[in-house]
């Protein structure tokens, strides 16, 4: 029987530390999978370049869009308002002409184009017919510069005018509830306009009235002195409203 061959130091050291590699390696916890796959993931140049060109077309068509966004907004804000400007009630006059009551307003915006001076006229007619009963309404538009008299209101001194009878049968010369028209001149110096008149059809009143979102009177400076007073009734000797020498007064 023959026995063993003893081993060298060296071998022995060798094979101590194999076993001592496997066990290490047996051992030793798993790599995370994620980790794993993104270390095999080596991107190429070109992939890294169309990645970086996407992103920077992305960046850009963001800014765009808030460009034109603010853009919008601000073409939206210089919009015309759709119920007409603020205007300065200069006069009221409550009239009975013949067991009708009839209401006659001037009032004063600053300068602005015939259609803004018309929708005016429409929203604070509108406002006074919910406030106030009467067979007719009548609204006068003026340019701030112009005429303070009663007598002067007529002719080139009126921006736009409304009539209002929500019973024009029984309002002699109103064939139809509105009668709205402006002059789409520009005001001068002294508060004149010498344009020519425009007049619109009861499609076109309903159509503004019904895009308007605020339905304020004018400010009246003499609200506050004489807020309950109602002013006294004035004999009215004209027969049609489109005869009225304030309202329709030569050119």
């Amino acid at each position: 029987m023959s026995c063993a061959r003893p081993l060298k130091l060296s071998e022995r050291v060798f094979r101590l530390s194999s076993m001592a590699f496997w066990l290490f390696s047996y051992l030793r916890p798993a790599e995370p999978p994620v980790k794993a796959i993104l270390s095999k993931l080596r991107p190429s140049k070109r992939l890294v370049v169309i990645l970086a060109a996407a992103f920077a077309v992305s960046a850009a068509s963001g800014g765009a869009a808030v460009y034109v966004g603010r853009d919008r907004l601000v073409a939206r804000l210089s919009e015309p308002s759709a119920s007409g400007l603020e205007c300065t009630a200069l006069r009221t006059l409550k009239l009975d002409h013949r067991g009708q009551r009839w209401i006659r307003m001037h009032v004063k915006t600053d300068s602005a184009a015939g259609p803004e001076r018309v929708r005016t006229a429409l929203r604070v007619v509108g406002a006074f017919a919910k406030k106030e009963r009467a067979d007719l309404y009548q609204v006068v538009v003026l340019d701030a510069a112009g005429p303070e008299e009663r007598a002067a209101v007529r002719g080139a001194a009126i921006g736009a005018e409304v009539l209002f009878a929500p019973g024009p049968q029984s309002v002699k010369g109103m064939g139809e509830p509105f009668r709205a028209s402006y002059n789409d001149g520009t005001a001068n110096p002294d508060g004149m306009f010498h344009g020519k008149l425009v007049s619109l059809g009861l499609d076109e009143v309903h159509a503004i009235m019904a895009k308007m979102d605020d339905h304020s009177l004018c400010i009246d400076p003499a609200a506050a002195e004489a807020e309950d007073a109602e002013a006294p009734a004035v004999s009215e000797s004209s027969e049609h409203p489109a005869e009225s020498a304030e309202a329709h007064g030569g050119h």
